[in-house]
């Protein structure tokens, strides 16, 4: 007999954490020019990039974190020149985070050397285990995201 539905839930919950773990701890990245952008950064870029910016509440949200850690990973950004702030003309109480012409590149870099992260390190999966976890994923994502 197999799992239950709550077990392999449970499965999930216990199994991501250690996957995203491993992935970052023993594949090291490099992104080109930019040297080491952490997953964290990359991410930040990464919902940066999708549109014309956003304000730093909007940018925690998204990351689900708080707006003071995201506050200090755009600090990081923007002393690298990949990201700037600006004043929102609404309300000037409200800042704006967009990329940089160097902070667009910075982003296509992160995105090319994470999909050349990640073929390293499913290196050992068979074309069809690829498949199928490209599969899960689409389902996971739909699954978390609603689109």
């Amino acid at each position: 007999m197999g799992r239950s539905r709550d077990e392999d839930i449970a499965l999930i919950a216990g199994l991501l954490p250690q996957v995203m773990g491993a992935l970052m701890s023993r594949h090291p990245m490099r992104t080109g020019d930019w040297g080491d952008i952490t997953m964290a950064q990359g991410r930040v870029l990464m919902v940066v990039g999708h549109g014309s910016g956003c304000t730093m509440s909007e940018l925690a949200s998204r990351l689900g974190i708080g707006v003071s850690a995201a506050t200090g990973l755009v600090d990081r950004l923007v002393e690298r020149g990949v990201l700037e702030r600006e004043s929102d003309p609404a309300d000037r109480r409200v800042v704006r985070v967009r990329m940089s012409p160097a902070g667009l590149r910075a982003a296509q870099e992160w995105y090319a050397a994470q999909i050349l992260h990640m073929g390293k390190a499913l290196s050992t999966l068979s074309d069809e285990d690829i498949r199928r976890v490209a599969e899960a994923t689409q389902i996971l994502h739909r699954a978390v995201t609603g689109e």
